[in-house]
């Protein structure tokens, strides 16, 4: 309880002090969405990144010095998942490690039966097995900042997953308040998922990335960064998933979409 409080008053202190007009140039420089927030949703992500800065530990991987041009680019994208709603701050999360470019893991992976094949992959992210890590490659962090509606963006993906985490399970269902909020998302997460899947089987064109076909924790993380970056076409195409993160999130990113500022431009 008393943490608790001490916790809060600090996080206040933290959004009391003035944001530091350098990392301000940084998020108007690689950060592109932005520009395209209200005031209002401005204010309060410069206030989250206050406290996620204050909060998480970044530490360089083959020989990438940390700025804060990388930690600032970082935390203006993760913060953009918790606008408008009662956060804790990815409370799992206590490092994140950057490597200049895509890194190489080791890796197990199923063949067929009980064969197993090991060999090494290429990684734009991932998160730890602790859930206390989190890695992220910086080149695919500054594409992801610069286009806002590829559809493809590695710290939404990755910090999607800390949002799972956060009931202790990963499984594609973050915290949610109500029983009824839960079933309502188990049933069109569980619907939406079953169409991937089968749609990857078939090679039937999908909005969503077929990776998201893996599990239902990839299949979370793939939908918030389609939710993000190509709202129109995802609202069109999946409307109740898109409901579901909608009011989850308690955002509807087609008020700020690039897709949408598209459309507005070609009918002026």
């Amino acid at each position: 309880m008393i943490f608790g409080f001490l916790k809060e008053r600090r996080r206040k202190q933290l959004k009391a002090r003035p944001f530091p007009n350098e990392w301000l140039k940084i998020i108007k420089r690689r950060v592109t969405f932005f520009a395209r927030l209200s005031a209002v949703d401005q204010a309060e992500l410069l206030d989250h990144i206050q406290v996620f800065l204050a909060e998480k530990r970044f530490e360089g991987c083959a020989g990438l010095e940390i700025n804060d041009e990388i930690r600032v680019t970082i935390a203006a994208q993760a913060c953009l998942l918790l606008l408008r709603r009662r956060t804790d701050y990815f409370p799992r999360l206590v490092t994140i490690l950057v490597y200049p470019s895509t890194y190489l893991v080791d890796e197990q992976r199923p063949t067929e039966g009980p064969v197993w094949e090991e060999g090494r992959m290429s990684r734009l992210g991932e998160t730890g097995r602790t859930m206390g890590s989190m890695v992220l490659a910086w080149d695919a962090v500054k594409t992801g900042a610069a286009d806002p509606s590829d559809g493809k963006n590695v710290v939404l993906h990755e910090f999607a997953h800390q949002l799972d985490y956060e009931n202790l399970a990963a499984d594609g269902t973050p915290s949610l308040v109500t029983r009824r909020q839960q079933l309502a998302w188990r049933e069109v997460m569980r619907t939406e998922f079953a169409s991937l899947r089968a749609a990857d089987e078939t090679g039937i064109p999908t909005l969503l990335d077929t990776y998201g076909a893996t599990n239902p924790a990839e299949f979370f993380a793939v939908s918030v960064e389609a939710f993000f970056e190509r709202p129109i076409m995802f609202r069109a195409r999946h409307p109740r998933l898109y409901s579901e993160l909608q009011h989850y999130f308690q955002q509807d990113p087609v008020e700020f979409s690039a897709e949408r500022t598209k459309i507005v431009n070609k009918m002026l």
